[in-house]
C-alpha cells in the first residue's frame, strides 16, 4: 500500500503540473506535421487488397493529428494536407462515411474550401445513394456558404427521397426554391409531395407552406404584369391591388404581411416560419412564459 502511495504522489504531481502549466510543456514539443501520402493508386497497391482498412487508418491519423494540433497544441492545422488525405482515403473506400462527416466539420466554414469539399461529398453521394446526410451537407453548403438557394433546394430534394423525415426536407426544399426565385417550381414540388403524404398533421403543415407560396406567386405575377403595362415597377403591393391586376391582398397563413423589397421581389414578414400564434389555442397553457 505504501508503495502505491509513493508511486501515486509523483504521478499526481506530474499530472497537476501539466494541467496547470500546459504552455511550458507545449513549448518543448517537436513540431507536428501531417504526413503527405502517395497517390491513391500507390496506396491501393500498398494496402495489399485491404482498401477499407487503409482508408480507415488514414482517417484516424487525420483525426488524431487534428485533435492534438488544434485542441491540445492550439496551433493552426495543415488544412490542405488534411483534405488531400481525406480525398485519398475516400478514393480507397468511397463508402467511408467517417471521412465525409469529418470533412464537413472541418471545411464547411472555410469559404475557399467549400467548392472542393462539395466535390468530395459528391463522391460520397455516388457511393452511398441511400444516405441522406450527404445531400443534406451539400444543400447546407450551397445555401449558407455559396448563397445558391436553387442548387441547395435540388440537394434537399434528393435528401427528401431517402430520408425518414421526408416532409421536413420537402418543406425546406420548397422554401429554398422560392428564395432561388423559382416559386412556381416550389409550388409544383409541394403539390406533388402532398399527394403522397398520408399523415394529417404533416399534410396540414405542408398545405400551409403551399398556400403561402401560392399567395406569393400570385403577387409576383401581378408585379410582373404591372411593370409590363405601366412601364415601371410598382412602388408597393398596395399599388398592384389598386390597379385591379389582383382582386385583393392574399393572407399569409403564417401571420405575416407580404411586401416588396428594394429589388422588387415579394417577401413576407413571417419569413415562412411558424410562430406560437400558429398553434392551436388549446395548447396555450403549454407555451413557455
Amino acid at each position: 500500500m505504501k508503495h502505491l502511495v509513493c508511486l501515486g504522489v509523483p504521478i499526481g504531481l506530474l499530472v497537476w503540473l501539466l494541467a496547470a502549466f500546459p504552455p511550458l510543456y507545449r513549448n518543448h514539443l517537436e513540431p507536428l506535421r501531417f504526413p503527405t501520402y502517395p497517390p491513391a493508386m500507390a496506396l491501393d497497391i500498398m494496402s495489399l487488397g485491404n482498401r477499407e482498412l487503409a482508408s480507415t487508418l488514414i482517417f484516424y491519423n487525420a483525426q488524431f493529428y487534428f485533435g492534438e494540433k488544434y485542441a491540445w497544441r492550439q496551433e493552426a492545422p495543415e488544412y490542405q494536407r488534411l483534405f488531400v488525405a481525406l480525398d485519398k482515403a475516400t478514393d480507397l473506400d468511397p463508402r467511408n462515411m467517417d471521412c465525409y462527416y469529418f470533412a464537413q466539420g472541418l471545411f464547411s466554414d472555410i469559404p475557399p474550401a467549400v467548392p472542393v469539399l462539395n466535390r468530395l461529398l459528391e463522391k460520397g453521394m455516388r457511393a452511398r445513394p441511400e444516405d441522406w446526410y450527404l445531400p443534406f451537407f451539400l444543400g447546407a453548403n450551397y445555401y449558407f456558404q455559396l448563397k445558391e438557394p436553387a442548387k441547395a433546394a435540388a440537394y434537399m430534394q434528393k435528401a427528401a427521397e431517402v430520408s425518414p423525415d421526408k416532409e421536413f426536407f420537402a418543406s425546406l426544399s420548397a422554401r429554398m426554391l422560392y428564395q432561388g426565385n423559382q416559386t412556381a417550381a416550389a409550388i409544383a414540388y409541394l403539390e406533388a409531395f402532398i399527394k403522397e403524404t398520408n399523415n394529417p398533421a404533416v399534410r396540414e403543415k405542408l398545405l400551409r407552406r403551399l398556400h403561402a407560396l401560392q399567395g406569393i406567386f400570385m403577387l409576383e405575377r401581378g408585379v410582373a404584369e404591372f411593370s409590363a403595362t405601366k412601364g415601371r415597377p410598382p412602388r408597393d403591393l398596395d399599388e398592384v391591388v389598386k390597379s385591379g391586376l389582383i382582386d385583393a391582398m392574399p393572407a399569409d397563413p403564417y401571420g405575416g404581411t407580404f411586401y416588396l423589397d428594394e429589388s422588387g421581389r415579394v417577401y413576407t414578414t413571417s419569413k415562412l416560419t411558424e410562430t406560437w400564434n400558429n398553434h392551436d389555442n388549446s395548447h396555450q397553457d403549454q407555451q413557455p412564459r
